[in-house]
């Protein structure tokens, strides 16, 4: 199941991103993205870091792998977003596992709300 759907083929439809859907496996036939684990599809893809940002959501030990290899291909610390879920427990900001400082992630709504 892909989330955000529609926010996802919106972002497609856009000349300023280039976006590389990815899952580790798949047994759909109509599957149009790429299959295979995240830090060997973004060595394949990725030609430069140059005015480009890396935005990473999955799990915390896709984004422990993923991390090092965008650095590695020129990404700055600051140019590499990467999702908050793993802080999530209750999912509304009300145990407050999901703190950073002062604000509650999970009261965000979505993990990249920034982005439009």
């Amino acid at each position: 199941m892909l989330l955000y759907r529609e926010e996802l083929a919106e972002w497609e439809r856009r000349e300023d991103i280039k976006m590389h859907i990815t899952v580790d496996a798949t047994n759909d036939p109509n599957w149009k993205y790429n299959v295979g684990f995240v830090p060997a599809i973004a060595k394949q893809k990725i030609k430069s870091a140059d005015d480009a940002y890396a935005i990473v959501c999955g799990p915390p030990v896709m984004i422990k792998f993923t991390q090092p290899v965008l650095e590695e291909l020129g990404f700055s610390a600051e140019r590499i977003i990467l999702s908050l879920e793993m802080r999530m427990k209750c999912g509304i900001g009300m145990c407050g596992r999901c703190n950073i400082g002062t604000s509650m992630c999970a009261r965000m709504g979505r993990s990249f709300p920034w982005l439009n």
